[in-house]
């Protein structure tokens, strides 16, 4: 599968060829909604991944980390780093209070990939004659790489603590913790929303 050209000079390759009407973040930003609905299907698609009882954080951590994606691919992407990986590793410890093994949540992270790769060639960005760049789509590669990374970590740091200072099996998702979790997606979608602003203020000075 080809996104378009394979770098930044040189002949392009066979298949479709993504233009893109600015740079792949503004493309991001404007899909953004579509993409987290499709996670959001996709996770609740999966035989016994989400339950009744914890589904009502599903949506807003869908869209939570995808708001963030087109900060990771913007010039302001050393800011939006640590949201990105502190959401990420958020999911993996959500996860292991679902009861998923390691592999589990590593198979959910990397369905949004998927979804982006799908999304992509549906609705195609358009108004550049030249193809997606490799290094454009290198990076957002990377960061979904750094997601899948930090969900681990998450996941295994709550079993870790677990097996330490408790029963060894992490508690399941009450009320009270799916209130603090969508608060904390809350939050970090809210700083990134503002470290976009400031930083774009400050380039416009």
């Amino acid at each position: 599968m080809t996104f378009g050209q394979t770098g930044d000079s040189g002949p392009r390759t066979t298949g479709p060829s993504l233009g893109v009407p600015g740079d792949l973040a503004g493309w991001l930003r404007e899909h953004s909604p579509g993409i987290a609905e499709r996670w959001v299907a996709g996770l609740l698609g999966a035989q016994g991944s989400w339950t009744r009882s914890n589904e009502p954080v599903l949506r807003p951590f869908c869209r939570g980390l995808v708001s963030l994606l087109p900060g990771m691919l913007s010039p302001y992407r050393t800011q939006i780093l640590p949201l990105w990986s502190e959401g990420a590793e958020l999911f993996g410890s959500v996860a292991a209070r679902r009861g998923l093994s390691a592999g589990e949540v590593i198979e959910e992270f990397q369905m949004l990939r998927e979804i982006m790769v799908r999304v992509m060639f549906e609705q195609p960005p358009v108004g550049r004659a030249r193809g997606l760049r490799l290094r454009e789509v290198l990076q957002l590669n990377r960061t979904v790489d750094i997601g899948v990374t930090q969900a681990s970590v998450g996941h295994t740091d709550l079993l870790f603590f677990s097996l330490i200072h408790g029963s060894g099996v992490p508690t399941p998702l009450g009320p009270d913790d799916l209130a603090e979790v969508r608060e904390q997606i809350r939050a970090l979608q809210d700083e990134g929303r503002r470290i976009m602003r400031h930083m774009a203020r400050i380039g416009g000075e």
